[in-house]
């Protein structure tokens, strides 16, 4: 029996924590725990993590950002299967986790499931759908403009995520996008799961919102710097700068007022 460990980073997000904690309970799991690293909000955020008593476990003090907060949490972890998800974002369904362990359970050498996401506003509409698609070839995480999949769509196998060595403490904006680029092609099997997974929030506190631009140009370095890796031919240097240049149009547009993010 697969267990799983939720981690959840969180700093200063007290208006959303709670649906994402019962997002998680939500999931009807035997065999699970929730750890949250909070780094010492301000909010009222303590006082959420206090109602729910002994059943997560938690702590609130200052860390050394995200990264950080996530590789404590994991490294803290009992769970065979780990569900990272930030404490603004929530899962879909109430039945998301247990088809999702199921298939880790059934083939052992599973060591990652991904699906599709959506996007929500503060008040949890829809906003857009981010589908996500089989990966064909892990260089389809490189020449993807940003990211292929959203990020807690993803649920991987604690022993992998040691394996490559965790997330890196000194990224701030990418540190998904740069664990994707490690974690996939460690994999001995990957599976992509055709149904909506995970709501991503959307809001002006958001690090994807607020940070777009340093997000862009810290994707874009790690693109170039994990690019040896892959036999790129000139098409595929073509669609890393048709990218990398559709990205900032975006932010050119959102900043003038003529797209809304999402």
């Amino acid at each position: 029996m697969c267990s799983v460990s939720f981690v959840i980073p969180s700093l200063n997000q007290e208006q959303y924590l709670r649906r994402c904690l019962d997002s998680c309970f939500a999931q009807q799991l035997d065999d699970f725990e929730i750890i949250v690293r909070d780094g010492e909000s301000t909010d009222g955020s303590v006082a959420v993590l206090q109602e729910y008593g002994d059943s997560i476990s938690w702590v609130s003090k200052k860390d050394g950002g995200q990264a950080a907060a996530i590789n404590s949490g994991i490294a803290a972890a009992q769970g065979d299967i780990v569900a990272w998800i930030n404490s603004d974002d929530y899962y879909a369904t109430d039945n998301v986790l247990s088809q999702v362990v199921e298939l880790f359970q059934t083939d052992p050498e599973l060591d990652i499931v991904y699906g599709d996401g959506e996007f929500v506003d503060a008040d949890g509409n829809r906003t857009v759908a981010f589908p996500s698609q089989p990966l064909n070839s892990m260089k389809t995480i490189l020449l993807h403009p940003v990211s292929f999949v959203l990020q807690p769509a993803v649920f991987f196998r604690r022993e992998l995520f040691l394996q490559v060595s965790g997330l890196k403490e000194d990224l701030h904006w990418a540190l998904d996008y740069d664990l994707w680029l490690r974690l996939f092609p460690a994999a001995q099997k990957v599976y992509y799961l055709p149904r909506l997974l995970a709501c991503g929030t959307v809001h002006a506190d958001a690090k994807s919102v607020y940070g777009m631009l340093p997000q862009f140009r810290e994707t874009w370095n790690l693109k170039w710097q994990y690019a040896p890796e892959y036999d790129l031919n000139w098409w595929d240097r073509s669609r890393l700068y048709w990218g990398h240049g559709k990205n900032h149009l975006y932010y050119l547009a959102v900043k003038a007022g003529l797209k809304n993010v999402t």
